[in-house]
């Protein structure tokens, strides 16, 4: 599966109006590339436009991850992000409800490999998770892999 990469690409009208577009292509994709998918995705947009109102020269900078793309290339999709739950170096994975003679409460198992997390959608559930959990634990952003999602 190719890896993907967010970038910000700028291009200008001959008066002037710069159009900056977010593009998640390859992560080996050539300028000219990312040029002809953002002036694709421009004339889409802007019907009275003419490829020839745009300037014939491009900015390609790294694109903030925060930021959701305008185009993606063909054949890649954009990964949608995972949460998880950190204590130290250790990850939450699972919780099951443990019952023992005179006792039941929700257990957690945990692991080192950030892949076997237990993952959350939205970084405000991995938050409440993590205040029921305990206050000191950590909620980051999981990196996305061939192994999980």
């Amino acid at each position: 599966m190719t890896k993907g990469k967010l970038y910000q690409v700028s291009i200008d009208e001959i008066e002037y109006q710069p159009h900056f577009i977010m593009v998640y292509a390859s992560e080996d994709a050539k300028d000219k590339d990312l040029q002809r998918l953002a002036t694709d995705f421009i004339l889409s947009q802007n019907p009275d436009l003419r490829e020839s109102d745009l300037v014939d020269s491009v900015i390609v900078e790294p694109g903030d991850p925060d930021e959701k793309p305008d185009v993606v290339a063909e054949g890649l999709h954009v990964p949608t992000p995972a949460w998880g739950v950190k204590m130290g170096l250790l990850y939450a994975q699972a919780v099951h409800h443990a019952t023992y003679d005179d006792d039941e409460f929700d257990e957690v198992a945990y692991v080192r490999d950030e892949t076997q997390a237990k993952r959350f959608k939205t970084e405000a559930e991995a938050k409440e998770f993590a205040k029921w959990l305990n206050p000191n634990c950590e909620v980051i952003q999981l990196e996305e892999g061939n192994d999980h999602d």
